[in-house]
């Protein structure tokens, strides 16, 4: 593995701390890559000093933006996502991808009004999945960090602040320091771990984040599914909160 220069590795050291025990989906680790090992890894010494330095600053700011806007954030398999940043294109395409994502963090995470508490269904590519498996003919090619999905994305987060303005049954008003879970089982963190550690070992993740290619799959009704492994594990609930 090539490492990069100790000006850049500087910049994505320091992040570590920010990720905790770095729990991973993937069977054959048990902590997800730090950023500076995925850096080395995705850009195995290649582009010129201004694609990786752009590259390293739009992971710093992509990690930072994740740690911060979930806190709580259980699962860090960033692979996929960094790697779609490194192909993002040239230096002002990688900055583009990075300023989306953490205005996407800023949007959904903890500190804004809709308050939900991990990343994981945008990294494990559970909004793509289901959004894609409504217009398949349409949407069928767009990966789950491409710009049109974001545009996606964009929007529902200003749907969904009109329904929390409304007081909506589903997306209500928060009180006092709860997240928002809008699913029929439970998302505390101890129930959170033990549901996707068991949809990995059965293939139920649409994407596979810890992989370099991600795998993407929308073809199966993931979200049911997910609710069903809930069901099987006694995670169910009788409401959202």
């Amino acid at each position: 593995m090539n490492r990069l220069a100790p000006a850049l590795r500087a910049r994505l050291e320091p992040l570590d701390s920010l990720l905790g025990a770095r729990a991973s989906l993937a069977p054959d680790r048990a902590r997800a890559l730090t950023p500076c090992e995925l850096a080395e890894r995705i850009t195995a010494g290649q582009g010129d000093e201004a694609c990786l330095r752009a590259f390293v600053e739009g992971l710093r700011a992509t990690v930072e933006a994740l740690a911060e806007d979930f806190p709580d954030n259980i699962f860090w398999d960033l692979d996929y996502l960094a790697r779609c940043l490194w192909e993002a294109g040239a230096p002002g395409d990688m900055e583009a991808f990075a300023r989306r994502v953490v205005a996407l963090c800023h949007g959904f995470g903890v500190r804004s009004e809709l308050r939900f508490r991990y990343a994981h269904d945008f990294v494990f590519g559970y909004d793509w999945a289901r959004w894609v498996m409504r217009e398949p003919e349409q949407r069928a090619a767009i990966r789950p960090f491409d710009a049109t999905f974001f545009d996606y994305l964009e929007g529902r987060r200003q749907e969904l602040l009109v329904l929390v303005a409304r007081d909506d049954t589903k997306y209500s008003q928060l009180k006092g320091a709860k997240f928002r879970n809008p699913f029929g089982f439970s998302r505390e963190p101890e129930e959170e771990a033990r549901l996707h550690q068991a949809l990995a070992r059965e293939d139920l993740i649409p994407v596979k984040a810890w992989r370099m290619d991600g795998d993407p799959r929308w073809h199966l009704p993931f979200a049911d599914l997910r609710t069903k492994a809930a069901n099987r594990l006694g995670l169910s609930r009788g409401s959202a909160s």
